[in-house]
């Protein structure tokens, strides 16, 4: 494993995420001035455009966005660890409930809801008009009064951060898709965006009206609150009516502001995703023990980075790369060491990939295996009665002895011994007792829905790291073909055998997901891309083993396989999978 403090790791990774982080703030700006144009709408275009460019440029409008941009700043950086983390399996669904209150979820609801007031209250301070200032001078009453439009938008903007907290950031577990054809970044914001809009803006009319229906029942205790605290006056109609209510132009505005919020969060979801998942070329190994120079993240480094799951994707990501583009590297992968004349590179990258697909395939073998019911015994512990008939086996071949035989045995050490076996025997009943007590809890089916193991929940768990096994599956496959015609030395021939069972292996354990009903039930909001990506694991298996099959099919008798395996592969050859 590398060490996270290694030339190059952490400056790779903060060097995106500050880009994503910058590049956010700048769609937010943006968003802001889209806004305006959008809500400063008039028939005098010229009129139009100054006022909104006044809007834009003035001092008050930058120093209120500072401040929006220094929380927007905070959130992407509590954003960020959740990419450069492991995600936690909960095995239940009260682990999975308590998993929410932890303290990054807690600070990244509160800067979503600081977002949504300080997003709606910036538009509404630069914008100015009717909807301005939260109090103003009473036109018929003496004193100042609540203007209750501002405070009914200003309310729906902590709302929106709520809402979209809870929907977007909590019950969703968080994974970066890799574009399949590489383009720049302008062209994928784009795509993001364009596919996203018309759904983020029919997904906003729910919102608006949970909050208009909130608004009508919690509104008047809300309203009569602020006018006590503050002081104020109400000399208009409230808005709890229903007829207040359906203003078409607040609703609309109140509409556009839930629509701005989502674009914000959304975007800067995207922008992460579009800089942490860019291709970028790792180093080998040196192949001259004489270089002592000092390198930054290497290949096989990257490949068995684990700890940090993004690292160890852009590390398959270049290995597909070179497999499938880059001719120059493969010639750097199929050298020897110079001197010792050993295939280093080679070595160091087939130890990684057939060692993570064989784990993977462990793992999913594991958990396709359902658990066996705890049966429930009586008080007696197994051990003890296996010392009992133990006792009497050893007397029964005795019974022509006439004579006791005398043994010689310390008091003291027949004390302690004694002394021993009874502390066991409490400590194997009281655990045999609580084992029993569980078992007959977990049996209850309310219990066992709240407590009980999530069944598929491992599996699922474990196909959300599927990406890097497709990746390393079809490198390995891919460098093992292209080695018949560009490995000089036949340094990858040596572990053909290896790679076939690796890649077997891996379809067995699949084929075996497939005819158990796990996949059949929904487990996670993402079932989507669950039952996607495992569709895209078998059909890289397969495509895999074809593609060694097909180009090695003279020599399937010469590579040292066995019986079995070679049976296994005689699907491939005879093309009926």
């Amino acid at each position: 494993m590398i060490q996270m403090n290694k030339k190059g790791c952490r400056e790779l990774l903060m060097q995106r995420m500050f880009l994503a982080i910058i590049s956010s703030i700048m769609v937010q700006f943006l968003l802001v001035t889209c806004l305006l144009l959008i809500t400063n709408l008039n028939t005098d275009y010229m009129s139009w455009i100054q006022n909104t460019w006044t809007a834009i440029t003035s001092f008050r409008m930058w120093s209120y966005f500072c401040v929006l941009a220094t929380v927007t700043f905070f959130q992407g950086v509590i954003c960020s660890k959740s990419y450069s983390n492991i995600p936690p399996y909960s095995k239940s669904r009260f682990i999975k409930f308590f998993g929410i209150f932890t303290y990054q979820n807690i600070l990244m609801g509160i800067l979503h809801i600081i977002i949504g007031g300080l997003l709606v209250w910036l538009h509404l301070s630069i914008k100015g008009g009717k909807y301005g200032f939260l109090m103003t001078e009473c036109n018929i009453i003496y004193g100042m009064c609540l203007m209750e439009e501002h405070y009914f938008l200003f309310l729906s903007g902590f709302w929106s951060g709520l809402y979209f907290f809870l929907k977007i950031s909590i019950f969703h577990m968080k994974y970066l898709k890799f574009p399949i054809i590489s383009s720049s970044k302008l062209f994928r914001f784009k795509a993001g965006i364009s596919s996203l809009l018309p759904s983020l803006m029919a997904e906003c009319i729910w919102p608006t009206l949970y909050y208009l229906i909130g608004y009508y029942f919690l509104g008047p205790y809300c309203c009569s609150t602020i006018l006590f605290l503050s002081s104020l006056q109400l000399e208009s109609e409230p808005l709890s009516s229903i007829p207040s209510l359906l203003n078409l132009s607040l609703i609309f505005q109140l509409w556009l502001y839930q629509l701005m919020f989502v674009l914000t969060i959304n975007s800067m979801y995207l922008l992460f995703e579009i800089y942490l998942t860019e291709w970028v070329p790792f180093e080998f190994k040196r192949s001259n023990v004489f270089n002592t120079a000092e390198s930054g993240v290497t290949l096989p480094d990257a490949l068995s980075t684990d700890k940090v799951p993004i690292m160890q994707h852009l590390g398959y990501l270049d290995l597909i790369t070179i497999a499938q583009k880059d001719k120059a590297r493969r010639g750097v992968l199929f050298t020897l060491s110079q001197p010792g004349g050993h295939p280093y590179n080679w070595n160091c990258v087939i130890e990684r990939c057939t060692g993570l697909i064989k784990k993977f395939s462990d793992d999913l073998s594991t958990a396709c295996i359902k658990p066996q019911e705890p049966k429930l015994s009586s008080g007696v512990p197994s051990s003890t009665m296996t010392d009992i008939s133990a006792f009497q086996k050893q007397y029964m071949y005795r019974m022509r002895s006439l004579i006791k035989e005398e043994v010689q045995i310390c008091t003291e050490q027949s004390n302690i011994k004694k002394d021993v076996d009874n502390e066991l025997f409490i400590q194997k009943f009281v655990k045999t007792r609580w084992n029993n007590f569980l078992a007959y809890l977990l049996s209850k089916p309310l219990i066992s829905y709240v407590f009980g193991e999530i069944e598929g929940g491992k599996v699922c768990h474990i196909l959300f790291k599927g990406q890097t096994i497709i990746w390393a599956a079809d490198a390995i496959s891919s460098l093992a073909v292209l080695s018949l015609s560009e490995d000089s030395y036949g340094i990858a021939q040596k572990d053909l055998p290896l790679i076939i069972n690796t890649l077997l292996a891996l379809k067995q354990a699949l084929d075996k997901l497939q005819k158990s009903n796990i996949m059949t039930k929904k487990q996670y909001g993402d079932d989507k891309f669950i039952k996607q990506i495992f569709h895209s694991l078998r059909a890289a298996a397969k495509r895999s083993l074809y593609r060694i099959v097909t180009c090695f099919e003279i020599y399937i008798g010469d590579l040292g396989l066995e019986t079995t395996t070679v049976e296994q592969l005689h699907s491939f050859l005879a093309y009926r999978e």
